[in-house]
């Protein structure tokens, strides 16, 4: 097929599933919200079974076509997702090869990257998986690109603003995506759908966000703090606070933890992998918590909750039953144990 970027991939699913799928880069948000994107579609024709591996070193590559070859005796149509921490070696580069000439039947593999030289991405096993299926790599967006990418997520969000409004978001996030994402839901609860934004009000956000804690809140839930959490949400409903871009904060800081579990993966260690995964200083201590007790594949399924209660918030008449699953939702978060599991299934 052909390389995409995030705007094109609604318009290819449409049309159909490619076999396999390369996503990954220097952009975790972008990353995670086509992944998203991908499994959504997978999800919407019937692929209902799904197992994920981490390619770490020494990893088995044999694993993987077995995987790929399995018979499931739960569901014709199975998704394989591989996370490669790094690029495979010479053996793993040979079995994507393989597995790029000839996909296999009813799998769609999804193979997660972090940041790789463009010398790799040009030639050998990634151009093969290319033409196979698609590619979405994201670049590290430029500080010139950012302000319009905000305004992009503000008009989406329903806000409008002003040029130097949007480049003092810009400058206040310092090129985080994940951060300036956080800011435009933000505003969503403070102004509410279709104000203009000007610089005053980008300044004054951050004031006005100790009234409405979310990010407390958010933090309480990734240390493990139930009672607080669940104080937090009660606080917010009862202020009037709107579900649906609460459960899109919420959303968001499960993206973030997604990307500091995967990074731990590797390394082992949270305090490092909340460092690389760039999570706000005053954050990290509850997101290295939460990264201590939980596993990728159960932040993956907490991602999944989030995309039901939201669906659920926006039916007719679903708002009360979309509250009690949020509170269910955010109790499993801040009490779960980690499981430890090579594999997962769905």
């Amino acid at each position: 097929m052909a390389r995409l970027n995030l705007s094109q991939l609604p318009t290819t699913l449409a049309k159909g599933l490619a076999p396999l799928y390369v996503v990954g880069g220097e952009e975790p948000l972008l990353a995670q919200e086509a992944l998203d994107t991908i499994r959504a579609k997978a999800r919407a024709v019937g692929y209902s079974e799904r197992e994920v591996l981490d390619a770490e070193k020494g990893f088995e590559w044999g694993l993987l076509l077995d995987a790929c070859n399995a018979m499931s005796l739960f569901a014709s149509l199975r998704v394989v997702e591989l996370r490669l921490h790094n690029a495979p070696d010479v053996a793993g580069g040979k079995i994507l090869q393989q597995l790029a000439s000839a996909p296999p039947r009813d799998v769609l593999l999804l193979i997660h990257v972090n940041k790789l030289e463009w010398r790799t991405r040009s030639g050998g096993w990634f151009s093969a998986l290319e033409t196979a299926g698609a590619s979405l790599y994201f670049e590290a967006m430029k500080p010139g690109e950012l302000p319009g990418w905000i305004g992009g997520r503000l008009k989406a969000a329903g806000l409008d603003a002003e040029p130097e409004a949007l480049q003092l978001l810009a400058e206040r996030t310092e090129g985080n995506l994940l951060a300036a994402q956080q800011e435009v839901q933000k505003l969503v609860l403070l102004h509410g759908k279709g104000a203009r934004l000007n610089v005053d009000a980008i300044d004054t956000a951050v004031a006005d966000s100790a009234h409405i804690d979310v990010f407390g809140w958010i933090n309480k839930i990734m240390a493990g703090d139930a009672r607080g959490a669940m104080r937090g949400l009660d606080t917010l409903r009862g202020e009037g606070m709107d579900i649906v871009p609460i459960t899109l904060l919420l959303a968001t800081g499960l993206r973030q933890l997604a990307n500091v579990a995967n990074l731990m993966a590797r390394t082992g260690n949270a305090a490092a992998a909340v460092e690389a995964a760039r999570i706000h200083k005053a954050n990290q201590a509850a997101y290295t918590k939460a990264a201590e007790r939980s596993t990728p594949n159960q932040v993956l399924g907490w991602l999944r909750k989030c995309a039901q209660v939201d669906a659920q918030a926006k039916s007719s008449g679903g708002q009360p039953q979309a509250w009690e699953e949020l509170l269910t939702l955010i109790v499993a978060v801040s009490t779960t144990a980690r499981k430890k599991a090579a594999t997962a299934r769905r």
